[in-house]
């Protein structure tokens, strides 16, 4: 708690915590005990939350645990959709 003479009384949350009591996980942490997210790269994001797992969502394209590899169908520097190439 923020108890100065010149405080709020508002709660001062622990690395990985956020909200008015300190209940919910802040941004980039995830799970029940608010652990840090893993790197996601330029093309991801960290499934974060108390309910998240922490692993990368990645971009249209983009694959692998930290987003950094072209999926399946896509190619290049921008993971750009490859064409149709008939069958």
């Amino acid at each position: 708690c923020n108890d100065t003479i010149s405080g709020d009384g508002a709660c001062v949350c622990d690395s990985g915590w956020s909200g008015s009591s300190c209940d919910v996980c802040a941004p980039d942490f995830f799970g029940p005990s608010c652990t840090s997210c893993p790197s996601c790269g330029d093309h991801g994001t960290c499934n974060d939350t108390m309910s998240g797992d922490g692993a990368c969502v990645c971009d249209s394209g983009w694959s692998g645990s930290s987003c950094d590899v072209c999926a399946p169908d896509f190619f290049g520097p921008s993971c750009t959709s490859c064409p149709s190439c008939g069958d």
